[in-house]
């Protein structure tokens, strides 16, 4: 904090320095708190002038937030609505990787009970998509134990067989396309 009967050099300088480099990337504001504990508002003044000509800072608020003072210009200021880096509709490679491997994980809690899911390791080994527009997803379960591989699979792989098939109409309707899982 800059007090301005008592300012400290290092503050005053770190905030000089960051003014004085723009950055295309960054848009930056220089945000002075506690402007109620400053009597004379003419030594507040004194304090926002010497940074008043950094080209870094876009805008200089001076703002009380115990008594709320400039909050609602800064809040304003903030709030204004920039265009997303990314399309927010379309999901990206990795959240849809990620949904994959909860939609497998799900189905293998509903089926799978007691402290057997949770000592069963699960992985996605391959993601592809193929020409046709299609998924093809390949995941894999990892046990420790021989029983907990017969209890996953099932009688004649049923439970595994279950397991897939209600994963797969449940990435197909999330995707909007065809899935090819692989379990």
């Amino acid at each position: 904090m800059i007090h301005p009967y008592r300012p400290d050099s290092r503050v005053i300088r770190l905030i000089k320095r960051m003014g004085e480099e723009p950055n295309p990337k960054q848009i930056r504001i220089l945000c002075m708190n506690k402007v109620d504990l400053i009597e004379k508002k003419k030594e507040l003044l004194k304090v926002a002038e010497q940074f008043k000509d950094l080209p870094g800072y876009g805008r200089i608020f001076m703002i009380s937030g115990l008594k709320g003072s400039g909050v609602e210009d800064l809040t304003k200021y903030l709030a204004v609505q920039r265009p997303w880096d990314e399309d927010p509709i379309t999901m990206s490679e990795e959240v849809m990787k990620n949904i994959s491997l909860e939609v497998v994980r799900e189905r293998l809690l509903d089926h799978v009970h007691q402290e057997i899911p949770y000592g069963i390791d699960h992985r996605l080994v391959d993601w592809k998509e193929l020409r046709d527009g299609s998924l093809r997803i390949e995941q894999h379960f990892i046990t420790s134990k021989m029983s907990q591989r017969k209890i996953l699979v099932g009688k004649n792989g049923s439970k595994i067989g279950r397991i897939g098939i209600e994963a797969n109409e449940e990435l197909r309707s999330i995707f909007k396309r065809e899935v090819h899982l692989i379990l």
